[in-house]
């Protein structure tokens, strides 16, 4: 089966993939996260910078009087870190904060080396957000911009890095404008203060999530997805999707692998990419028929059985040289619904589940919660019994709290972010460019049993229907919304 489009934009599968969808994961990867001592990141005032607006862009430029930041992180934290602010957790110390130091724009800026091991042709920098925008420049040049706590950045800065000295890497943080809630998302909207937590001096903004470089060739991988069904407990149907992309100004010939373990099972299409061209490769059991798995380790939650996962390794070469790999987790499972007395039931590979479990507001109101941490915090919510948590609107966004749902077996209630009140956020269309990229983000986790559009209410159009063709389209209707 294949369907014909105008030259460019064809999409044909068959026993090979003609394609043309986005880009992403690198082979080799170079952490610019804090946790890197080769890697010091320091912040400063937009507004204080004056003169210095062009010389920071400069090697060498002499940072002293900035703040130490930690990345991921954000401006007020670093503030309390350097003990220029007082433990916010002490008495009322944050109530006494200057807000108007820290609710305005910042610049964070470090120095790094292309490491000696990138020795493809593309060298891309990453993020994976930055609250709430950002401006984002390498060497003095401005490589792009962000709109959106989750909007990812993959930026081509093969042409501008000084593959043998020192680079400078500058990121102008814009803090989010009030009023926050609903009008400023996507954000941690309840930074501006709750009922269950003080407003937080710069409402939380910074860089909020993972930065790293990648290295790779022509080709790359980005949002695989593998989907589960089960016509019985005894057999599972896989099916594959797989965005690649090709940077390189030719056309260019390739071949795409899949390895699931357990179980060694391989599968593989050669692809053919035109010029700067994007798309997506599709596996299925009708061509594949090793994507039907006999007798599989099922993921179930907390209470009713084993949390089994899967690893899937993806690479794709070209010309035997392997060019951009990825490996991913996923669990085979199958949620299923009923609202019977108006009440909504969940089942989970064929059996009911009883919900037991507490609400995350976020994992922590400064956002000082990070890696291991969470397996700590998911930990003891199994261990008290419980099979849910729910990420309230929203706020927790880091790939460790659904991993570590999907380890303990804690399904999770994941809001998007609104509130109850009657109002649109500014940009609708941010919003939905994120609200897409979180459902392409963290759709492979079977943690994931209920997507929520909005807190003690419902979405008002237009994103009532937007979420709802967004979780049709990229999710397949696979869990409740």
């Amino acid at each position: 089966m294949y369907k014909k489009y105008p030259f460019g934009k064809a999409i044909v599968l068959t026993a090979a993939a003609f394609i043309t969808g986005y880009s992403a994961s690198a082979q080799s990867d170079f952490s610019l996260a804090s946790t890197n001592a080769k890697v010091v990141w320091k912040i400063k005032a937009h507004a204080e910078v004056g003169a210095d607006s062009t010389s920071i862009f400069k090697p060498g430029y002499n940072a002293a009087q900035w703040v130490k930041a930690t990345v991921p992180g954000t401006v007020f934290a670093d503030y309390v870190n350097a003990g220029l602010e007082k433990d916010p957790n002490w008495g009322d110390n944050i109530y006494k904060v200057d807000k108007s130091k820290y609710d305005r724009n910042f610049w964070y800026r470090t120095e790094f080396a292309i490491p000696a091991d990138f020795t493809k042709e593309k060298t891309f920098l990453n993020f994976k957000g930055i609250n709430r925008k950002a401006d984002v420049y390498v060497n003095g040049k401005k490589v792009g911009s962000l709109d959106g706590f989750m909007q990812p950045g993959h930026f081509d800065i093969s042409g501008i890095v000084n593959k043998t000295g020192a680079n400078v890497l500058a990121v102008l943080a814009y803090c989010p404008n009030s009023p926050l809630v609903n009008y400023a998302s996507p954000t941690y909207i309840s930074a501006a203060g709750w009922d269950w937590m003080p407003y937080v001096p710069g409402l939380n903004s910074g860089i909020t999530d993972k930065v790293w470089l990648s290295n790779n060739g022509s080709l790359t991988i980005q949002s695989p997805w593998i989907r589960t069904d089960l016509p019985t407990n005894g057999r599972a149907d896989l099916s594959v999707a797989v965005d690649v992309e090709n940077t390189a100004p030719n056309f260019v010939q390739g071949e795409l692998k899949g390895v699931i373990q357990p179980g060694n099972v391989e599968f593989i299409q050669k692809i053919y990419l035109g010029a700067n061209s994007k798309g997506t490769v599709k596996f299925d059991k009708r061509k594949f028929a090793q994507l039907v798995i006999n007798n599989p380790k099922l993921w179930w939650p907390n209470g009713y059985g084993e949390p089994n996962l899967y690893n899937c390794t993806f690479s794709v070469s070209v010309n035997g040289q392997v060019s951009d790999t990825k490996t991913i987790k996923f669990g085979i499972k199958k949620y299923t619904y009923d609202t019977i007395g108006n009440v909504l039931h969940i089942w989970i590979n064929g059996t009911r589940v009883f919900l037991k479990g507490g609400n995350w507001g976020m994992s922590e109101y400064m956002l000082r919660c990070r890696g291991d941490e969470y397996f700590t915090k998911v930990r003891f919510h199994k261990e008290m019994n419980f099979n849910m948590i729910r990420n309230w609107i929203g706020s927790t966004t880091d790939d460790e709290f659904y991993e570590a749902c999907d380890e303990y077996g804690i399904m999770i209630w994941d809001d998007f972010w609104l509130n109850s009140i009657a109002n649109l956020p500014t940009d609708i269309y941010a919003f939905n460019m994120n609200a897409v990229e979180k459902i392409k983000r963290f759709r492979n986790h079977p943690s994931i049993a209920i997507w929520c559009g909005d807190n003690e209410g419902f979405p008002e159009p237009p994103l009532s229907g937007w979420l709802k063709e967004n979780i049709n389209t990229f999710d397949g209707n696979d869990r409740y919304y």
